[in-house]
């Protein structure tokens, strides 16, 4: 279980660490921004001691977590190879708004999209990203990184087929997918059951929070909730990644982490982890008659 620093941004570098280990923590996935934590330019000057501080803190370091665009391409090399110095799996990259991202008009918080614009058509657009794709899956193959696209809300690659369609021909080892399955529910959603085993091959991080839509006098309105009262059936959903075979890491990436202090940031996130890491262990994960579960897939619950 990781820690995205993204969530943190009310505390500097070292805060970050001490309550992502206060909190339970295993790793985490480390925002690359000038804001914070670290920018990309103390990465490449000084990436090996900055992976060092994450190591004697106790602590992995899974993901460096870019804005980065995924066109700009000077700087994703720049940031796939302080991955490669640091030792670090994984960089996430951004890919461009669909179009003015309309869903974000009806946010009821404080909510921007890690993405960018392009003014180009469709088509177009999308064989210009696969161009790039191609591009970073031999700059990751030279680095030995794997470069993350992140399922969201507002993007050109919202949902499953949208990011079929965008990897579906290259390499998995080299490119893969953040499962995030609030950030989807947020546009509505495809079959979970159906989605996964489509892209399965491909995901390779998965981020854990919440969301919830709510209808008032002024129309309808979406926010992160807590894990128990959200619209996803966690249960159900570790039941599907772990039939896709799915063994890596997950992420805590829910921005309702309290700023005040750092104490209530490390109880609210060792809440979400034991809330998560009970629904993993638990030995009926959902109710079998409701979702009519094969009789042959019975034997894995």
């Amino acid at each position: 279980m990781n820690l995205c620093t993204s969530t943190l941004s009310g505390f500097d570098f070292q805060q970050a660490l001490e309550i992502a280990v206060a909190s339970g923590c295993q790793g985490i996935e480390l925002r690359v921004a000038d804001s914070y934590h670290k920018s990309l330019r103390d990465l490449s000057e000084s990436g090996a001691s900055v992976a060092k501080t994450i190591s004697d803190a106790g602590l992995g370091l899974a993901v460096l977590n870019s804005y980065i665009p995924i066109e700009d391409e000077s700087t994703v090399d720049a940031l796939i190879d302080a991955a490669r110095v640091m030792g670090v799996p994984q960089v996430r990259v951004v890919l461009p708004r669909a179009a003015r991202a309309a869903v974000a008009s009806q946010a009821n918080i404080n909510e921007g999209i890690p993405s960018y614009h392009s003014h180009l058509k469709p088509n177009e657009l999308i064989n210009r990203l696969k161009a790039s794709l191609l591009r970073l899956e031999e700059k990751a193959r030279s680095a030995d990184v794997q470069v993350l696209l992140e399922l969201h809300w507002g993007t050109v690659m919202s949902s499953f087929s949208s990011a079929f369609m965008l990897v579906r021909d290259l390499d998995p080892k080299y490119v893969g997918i953040t499962f995030d399955p609030a950030n989807m529910m947020v546009e509505g959603k495809e079959d979970w059951e159906y989605g996964l085993a489509l892209v399965s091959e491909y995901i390779a991080n998965v981020h854990v929070k919440n969301v919830s839509w709510k209808v008032s006098d002024d129309g309808w309105t979406w926010e992160w909730a807590p894990m128990h009262q959200g619209m996803l059936d966690w249960p159900y959903l570790i039941f599907l990644i772990r039939q896709c075979g799915y063994e890596g890491g997950c992420s805590i990436e829910d921005f309702r982490v309290p700023c005040e202090s750092m104490d209530s940031a490390i109880a609210h996130i060792r809440d979400i982890r034991s809330t998560y890491e009970g629904m993993c262990e638990s030995n009926k994960l959902f109710d079998i008659g409701r979702y009519g579960v094969p009789p042959e897939m019975l034997a894995t619950i």
